[in-house]
C-alpha cells in the first residue's frame, strides 16, 4: 500500500472519526442539551443509551429524521472504504488499533460469518464493522443503502416505543441529569478523560508486545 492509498483511507475514515469524536462531545453536553436541544444531543451522539434517552424527549418524526441521518451519514464512507480497499483497508484499520483488539477479534468473526447472513447482520447491526465488511464483500451500493436504513428506521422505531414504555423510569432519569447539571457534566469529562487515557496505554502496550 503506498502513501497515496493511505492518504485516501484516511480521507473516506476522517467522516466517521469526526462522528466518533462529536459522540464524546455529545456525551459531555448530555445534561445541558437533553432538555433543551434534544435533537442536537442526537445529532452529536447515537449511542444506544442516548437514543432511548433523546426518543424520550423528542417528537416522533424529529426523532426518525435526525436519528437516521446522524446513524447512517458515516455508513457510506465506511462501505466505499472496504469498497475500494478491500483486505488492505481492514489490515489497516486493524493493525492501527493493535492486533490484540477487541475490534480485532470482532472483526475476523464477522467477516467469517458474513457471506453466509450479510444481509441480515447489516439490518440487526448497521454500524461501523458491518459496514466496512459490506463493501469488503462487494455489497452493491443500492442494496447496502436500502437494508442499512431499512435497519436503522426500524431500531429508532424500535427506540421510541421503548421510551414510551419505560415512561416513568426513563422520565426520572432525565430528571436527575437535569437536577445535577454541573457535576454530572464534570463527572463526564472526567470519565471520558479516562477512557482515553486507558486506550492508549492498552495500545502502547499491544505495540510493544507486537514488536517484541
Amino acid at each position: 500500500m503506498n502513501d497515496s492509498d493511505i492518504r485516501r483511507i484516511k480521507l473516506l475514515a476522517a467522516i466517521p472519526l469526526l462522528f466518533a469524536v462529536a459522540a464524546y462531545v455529545g456525551q459531555i453536553l448530555t445534561s445541558t442539551l437533553i432538555s433543551t436541544s434534544p435533537l442536537i444531543l442526537l445529532a452529536l451522539n447515537g449511542t444506544d443509551p442516548m437514543l432511548l434517552l433523546v426518543a424520550h424527549e423528542s417528537s416522533i418524526a424529529g426523532f426518525l429524521i435526525v436519528g437516521t441521518i446522524r446513524l447512517f451519514a458515516p455508513d457510506l464512507f465506511l462501505h466505499r472504504l472496504g469498497w475500494e480497499y478491500g483486505a488492505d483497508a481492514k489490515n489497516y484499520l486493524l493493525g492501527e488499533l493493535g492486533e490484540k483488539s477487541f475490534f480485532n477479534r470482532s472483526f475476523n468473526w464477522l467477516e467469517r460469518n458474513f457471506p453466509k447472513a450479510g444481509w441480515l447482520m447489516l439490518f440487526l447491526l448497521p454500524g461501523y464493522p458491518m459496514c466496512l465488511l459490506a463493501g469488503i464483500v462487494q455489497m452493491k451500493r443500492l442494496p447496502f443503502i436500502l437494508i442499512n436504513l431499512s435497519g436503522t428506521v426500524t431500531r429508532l422505531t424500535l427506540y421510541y416505543c421503548v421510551s414510551s414504555i419505560f415512561d416513568g423510569p426513563v422520565g426520572k432519569i432525565v430528571n436527575f441529569i437535569n437536577s445535577y447539571s454541573l457535576p454530572f457534566t464534570v463527572l463526564m469529562v472526567f470519565l471520558i478523560m479516562f477512557q482515553s487515557t486507558k486506550n492508549q496505554r492498552k495500545k502502547l502496550r499491544n505495540e510493544g508486545s507486537s514488536d517484541s
